[in-house]
């Protein structure tokens, strides 16, 4: 079994991510802001997603980074990325995982992210700009990274078939995709070692 430092672990996606692997037998170091319910395998590691020293602790002894945090109005991903970047120089560490946004995929019709394009059906852009610097300092390093692009997220399971495409969306038809679906894009990406050095998109198909 492996170590996992954890990062977003508290976030609904997240909190998928956390019981999928604990499930499996792995051990999870996870970053929390606040105490968590003492589980088997888990150790926390109280702190902030945008503290040096918390996030070089958590990576500690680590033999991949997950990533389910979420972005705010305070480029907290922007902030995030660096840090752990160079927690993992330090400790030696080069798989990295994230949970992105389909904004930041590949537009079908230009040399452009599609939340730059009619493709994204989104307004407001202050989100996909901080998932954008986040995926753009990771494919500037060395790590072999992985970042999984969904669709808007649901808590339900997803009605419809999903699809699956590296660095671009697989339909321009695309309907939402279950919280579930993702944690189990981003785990069995990293069991395989698949998607590396690539967003991957994942949707499903508008019926």
């Amino acid at each position: 079994m492996s170590t996992i430092a954890l990062f977003g672990g508290s976030g609904r996606t997240g909190m998928r991510l956390l019981e999928r692997l604990l499930k499996d037998g792995h051990d999870v170091r996870l970053l929390s802001r606040r105490e968590v319910e003492p589980r088997e395998r888990l150790t926390v590691i109280i702190g902030d997603a945008t503290d040096a020293d918390a996030i070089t602790k958590t990576v500690q002894s680590a033999d991949v980074v997950i990533s389910a945090l979420g972005t705010d109005k305070q480029n907290v991903l922007s902030r995030f990325t660096p840090l752990v970047i160079s927690a993992m120089q330090v400790n030696g560490v080069t798989r990295i995982l994230t949970v992105g946004t389909a904004g930041i995929l590949q537009a079908h019709d230009m040399d452009a992210y599609r939340f730059e394009t009619r493709e994204s059906k989104r307004t407001m852009t202050t989100a996909a700009e901080d998932h954008a610097h986040a995926y753009e300092l990771l494919r500037d390093s060395d790590f072999d990274y992985t970042v999984v692009c969904p669709t808007q997220l649901i808590d339900e399971p997803s009605d419809g078939d999903i699809v699956i495409t590296p660095d671009e969306l697989g339909t321009l038809h695309s309907g939402p995709i279950s919280r579930d679906d993702v944690a189990d894009l981003v785990v069995k990406a990293w069991e395989e070692n698949n998607y590396i050095r690539h967003r991957v998109g994942i949707t499903t198909e508008s019926r």
